[in-house]
């Protein structure tokens, strides 16, 4: 059986041959539709488009090639095959021209119907294999195109990141004191997030708070204005438990819309602790991230930096105010963190 269950439309004004396609094509397990004029044939594809069809040329109404056209439009990848008689070849040969599978000069033989039908049914199925194939391959290469284009804009924040730290490495090598240094290390933070605004503070146990020691976007009088307590709001809390947070819509969280950084008009904020042998001495924050939001590989970059930065604010373990924080907290005597950079 060929091509069994398939819908073939025989169209011939001719009963006899009518009778004999049907006959042949249900024998070999096609389902056939006969109509013996043009107008049938166009009523019936348009109702329902043929996979396959048998069309005469010669027909009382409708000409032949305008059926082929109905055909054909309503199932463009249709095998339309031709039943003519010898003085109408040049249309048949035309016809095939014009995107027909085949023809069939009466009186044809019946194995040779099937044969055309069944060829051309295979050719129609591998067009749309190959169409499929063609969609598939397209779409693969789309998504190839899309990983290559994400590929190389990885490849891209991944180079101006290794060519900040390098740069940083450059700078901190020439930097001659803590402030210059802490702000190259800020200088940094904010070209890798893209941060608006930012700050590191140094963590001053003995008062309970945190006070700016550089700051970028934002003055240290605002900061120090807003008595950044340890313990308190989101800085503090990344102060007294040593974890990196970042909050990207203040807010938007009811219990963080009367954090002190409201007050300065800051919307976002990350930040991430600065340690030196288990001890937080510092923290870097940053704000107001223009483009985006802050993210958790911007926070793993905080950390890099944090490490560099807990460097800088090691060189002052030795001075007393590093030394009573870890002593319990006993004067309110102000330290002048300018005094202790210079």
């Amino acid at each position: 059986m060929a091509q069994a269950r398939q819908r073939v439309l025989i169209v011939d004004d001719d009963p006899d041959i009518l009778e004999l396609c049907d006959n042949t094509l249900r024998a070999e397990g096609y389902e056939t539709t006969c109509v013996a004029t043009g107008e049938e044939a166009v009523t019936q594809v348009r109702q329902h488009p043929f996979p396959a069809a048998l069309v005469d040329l010669v027909l009382p109404d409708v000409g032949g090639l305008d059926v082929v056209s109905a055909i054909c439009q309503a199932d463009p990848e249709a095998v339309v095959i031709i039943i003519t008689g010898f003085a109408s070849l040049d249309s048949a040969i035309e016809a095939v021209r014009r995107g027909v599978y085949d023809y069939l000069r009466k009186p044809f033989d019946t194995q040779e119907l099937v044969r055309v039908l069944a060829r051309g049914l295979e050719h129609r199925e591998v067009i749309r294999e190959n169409r499929q194939l063609v969609t598939k391959l397209n779409r693969l290469n789309q998504q190839l195109q899309e990983s290559k284009a994400h590929l190389e804009n990885e490849m891209r924040i991944a180079t101006e990141e290794l060519s900040v730290f390098i740069d940083l490495e450059r700078r901190l090598y020439e930097a001659d004191d803590y402030r210059v240094t802490a702000q190259c290390i800020l200088d940094a933070a904010m070209k890798l997030t893209g941060a608006g605004s930012g700050s590191v503070l140094a963590v001053d146990q003995s008062l309970g708070r945190l006070q700016p020691l550089v700051a970028q976007g934002i003055s240290n009088d605002e900061l120090t204005a807003r008595n950044l307590l340890i313990g308190k709001d989101v800085l503090g809390e990344v102060a007294a438990s040593g974890t990196g947070r970042f909050v990207n819509d203040l807010l938007a969280d009811p219990q963080l819309s009367e954090d002190s950084l409201v007050y300065a008009g800051i919307r976002s904020v990350i930040a991430q602790p600065v340690m030196e042998k288990e001890l937080v001495v510092g923290v870097i924050a940053l704000f107001d991230k223009p483009e985006g939001v802050f993210t958790q590989k911007n926070l793993d970059l905080l950390a890099v930096l944090a490490a560099q930065v807990s460097d800088v604010l090691a060189g002052m373990v030795t001075h007393p105010f590093y030394q009573r924080q870890v002593e319990p907290a006993g004067s309110d005597e102000f330290i002048d963190l300018d005094n202790l950079v210079q």
